[in-house]
């Protein structure tokens, strides 16, 4: 008996630039069937929900990278593709207006060619970090408060160690096989009233290591730790070195994926901060 062939699912593909608060969540990547049961809330699965209740099917859906629990985004980019109906973008835009929370926005919803991958074809992503010199009202989600006054040129000249290509293997949680070199193309340091805004951006970076990176400098800027010791640990990574500056990393709280870069866009502009702390 010969056998019929089935047509091939039609298959819409969308490019979405979202933003969230992410004190809620546990990160953006979607966690499996055991974790999900449990109540584990990220930013993907959010996502995922909205669009299957509101009767669509989802084929694909993944970020530029991912964030740790209680990283915020003002620009993670993402793929997604949904096989049967396929809404139009604002369509699409709607439905994920009227079912996000009210901590995840969609900033912008368009047609893309389904090869489009957010994490492959990333040139750049740029992160943004927030220090506090006082405590506040408003910003305490979106912002570290430290408390010891710092030496700011202390902090700028630590953080600018971090520029170049590193085997950054003593500030990272590495996964096994994972290759630890980053290439990291500009680290700025900006005063903005009671705030420290430390920004990096970099073709990639590994689990935790913008945290570790910003504990590392702000642990210098209190002249608790030499500059020289970044150094050192970067040039002769050491397991000792991974388990104390991992025991120092920032709180998740301050940390923005700022935008991801791909061909074509231009360049990251002028550092600003994303909270109000005069």
């Amino acid at each position: 008996m010969k056998r019929l062939e089935r047509a091939p699912a039609r298959t819409a593909a969308y490019r979405l630039v979202l933003e969230y608060d992410g004190s809620r969540y546990q990160g953006w990547q979607k966690q499996g069937p055991k974790q999900t049961a449990q109540g584990v809330r990220t930013v993907a699965g959010t996502l995922e929900r909205v669009l299957h209740e509101a009767g669509l099917n989802v084929a694909t859906l993944g970020g530029s990278g991912r964030t740790d629990a209680g990283v915020h985004a003002l620009g993670q980019v993402a793929h997604l593709h949904l096989t049967g109906h396929a809404p139009k973008p604002w369509e699409l835009q709607r439905i994920l207006d009227e079912g996000l929370p009210g901590d995840v926005a969609v900033r912008s919803v368009a047609t893309c060619s389904p090869q489009f991958h957010a994490r492959h074809e990333a040139l750049s992503r740029t992160y943004l970090y927030q220090l506090s010199a006082r405590r506040t009202a408003f910003a305490k989600p979106y912002a570290w408060w430290v408390k010891a006054p710092m030496d700011l040129g202390r902090l700028e000249e630590a953080w600018s160690l971090f520029l170049g290509n590193h085997d950054m293997s003593s500030f990272a949680d590495l996964a096994k096989g994972e290759d630890p070199r980053c290439q990291v193309h500009a680290a700025e340091c900006v005063l903005d009233g009671s705030l420290a805004l430390l920004r990096v951006t970099g073709g990639h970076f590994l689990h935790r290591q913008v945290r570790r990176m910003v504990g590392a400098a702000v642990l210098c800027a209190l002249g608790k730790e030499k500059v020289r010791r970044i150094a050192q640990d970067l040039e002769r990574p050491t397991p000792e070195a991974n388990l104390f500056w991992g025991a120092s990393a920032a709180p998740a709280a301050g940390l923005f994926l700022e935008s991801v870069r791909y061909p074509g866009d231009e360049p990251p502009g002028p550092v600003r901060p994303q909270s109000l702390v005069l």
